[in-house]
């Protein structure tokens, strides 16, 4: 008779066990896979969204003296040394040539808003830098970090695998979402958005740093805590039979890789499962929904944090008094209209004497005046379209419908600003009126924006100086 050297139990509880671990490790991989995806692209998101805001609430002017006056010492500078040899004679002699630069008041305001900024955003830090494109490196202007900040004129070589790509795409996509992971950081997410100057030209690039230490520490000590969950499962595997294996064990394990594979952003697929078992598939299922939920919450955490970014932003584009959007939300506009080229018009209107009002009557009733221009031409145009750019002046970005009927619809505006000033039944400071001019784009003659603008601005003050004429 052959001797048994495996009989077919323990080789079925080999195979079991087997198969039990490969599933195991298969649902872990595939969740794991799924939640770290999750949360990076979430830390990129947050991270493109942080850079765009704090570009867009720098002062570009500001920005731009003080990197003008650091790339002009950097330039100058005999011995241009790397931050690689930080705390070396040499890196404290070259930057020490850019002490000056902090004694600037653009560069005090410029450090201000950035730590106002950086603890409104929980961020870990944000920065400015200009790019060297010739040497391929960055040259920082000014680092809001707490500890160890990078001073005026510290240079970091481009760390990206293909700088050229990224140099030659600057303008148009800034420093991409970049991870790293070092013994001294640990994990960081690090993007840099672009900052123009008036003219449209590229001074700086607005940088935030995250930490994700925080969130891959949760990853992993939840995966570790699925990891012993299996462990516990192989073992209990070894006692059971084979029946009992398949339907208390295998299925189970299945229904929880396939929800792995399920899992997306702020979804319940595991708490949805609602195992009611008080075994180790039960805990195991417990604690994934557990994991799930954490998840869930610092994801949710992110996409406030977003939205926070967003009122910033809208509030950082609308005008205190009127409501209606500011110069800045208007030269954004302007840049989209400079590249769509679409059919447009620009009119411009000035309010009469406002500065007679704030003299004779005061700020405040100056300000009443202000209120009812911009109620009058909220009545006439879709207040989506109106900008207030200058204490007395409004702009109307004139398509659509309203380019279309502009000729009627600024007649009726006139008329209305002429009904209010022989309104004799109001307050002198509510009888505000205003000249209005208005021009359209012509893609053969205007070059953009600027040249509709000063065509607009001319026929507002001869309508302004027929107002005068009509007041003698």
């Amino acid at each position: 008779m052959r001797k048994v050297r495996l009989s077919v139990a323990k080789r079925t509880v080999i195979w079991v066990i087997s198969v039990a671990i490969a599933v195991g490790i298969l649902a872990i991989a595939i969740y794991n896979k799924g939640a770290y995806d999750l949360i990076i692209e979430q830390y990129k998101h947050y991270s493109v969204d942080v850079a765009k805001l704090v570009a867009a609430e720098l002062d570009p002017e500001q920005v731009s003296n003080v990197q003008k006056a650091i790339r002009n010492t950097y330039e100058h500078a005999d011995n241009k040394v790397m931050s690689d040899q930080w705390g070396t004679p040499e890196f404290e002699s070259y930057v020490a040539q850019f002490e000056y630069v902090k004694e600037m008041d653009d560069y005090k305001e410029i450090l201000a808003d950035l730590r106002r900024m950086q603890d409104q955003l929980d961020v870990d830090c944000l920065y400015i830098t200009w790019v060297d494109k010739v040497n391929e490196c960055y040259v920082y202007l000014v680092d809001a970090a707490y500890e160890d900040p990078c001073p005026p004129g510290c240079i970091d070589p481009l760390y990206f695998v293909d700088n050229e790509v990224i140099l030659k795409n600057l303008e148009k996509d800034g420093m991409v979402p970049n991870i790293s992971k070092t013994k001294e950081y640990g994990w960081l997410m690090a993007t840099g958005m672009q900052i123009f100057d008036s003219n449209g030209e590229l001074i700086a690039m607005a940088d935030v740093d995250i930490s994700m230490n925080d969130a891959m520490a949760e990853l992993m000590k939840f995966m570790n805590q699925i990891a012993f969950s299996f462990l516990a499962i192989a073992v209990i595997v070894v006692i059971l039979a084979l029946v009992v294996i398949r339907i208390f064990v295998i299925k189970p394990i299945r229904i929880l890789s396939d929800a792995a594979g399920q899992y997306k952003n702020n979804s319940n697929v595991f708490s949805e499962l609602k195992f009611k078992r008080n075994d180790e598939i039960g805990v195991l299922a417990d604690s994934i929904a557990l994991m799930e939920k954490d998840i869930n919450s610092y994801i949710s955490d992110l996409t406030s944090a977003r939205e926070q970014a967003d009122k910033m932003n809208l509030a950082a584009n609308t005008d205190a008094l009127t409501k209606v959007f500011n110069k800045r939300a208007f030269n954004q506009k302007a840049i989209q209209l400079d590249d769509d080229k679409p059919q447009y018009g620009i009119a411009m209107i000035d309010i009469n004497d406002l500065k007679g009002t704030n003299d004779n009557y005061g700020h405040e009733k100056g300000d009443i005046s202000i209120m009812t221009i911009c109620r009058l031409i909220c009545s006439v145009f879709n207040p989506s379209a109106v900008y207030r750019v200058g204490g007395d002046e409004f702009i109307v970005v004139l398509e659509g419908e309203e380019y279309e009927k502009r000729d009627e619809l600024v007649r009726k505006l006139s008329d209305l600003f002429k009904a209010n000033r022989m309104n004799e039944s109001l307050e002198p400071w509510e009888r505000a009126w205003a000249a209005i001019g208005y021009a359209v784009f012509d893609p053969d003659s205007d070059e953009g924006v600027e040249s509709v603008e000063k065509h607009a601005d001319a026929y507002m003050y001869e309508n302004k100086k027929q107002c005068k004429e009509s007041e003698k």
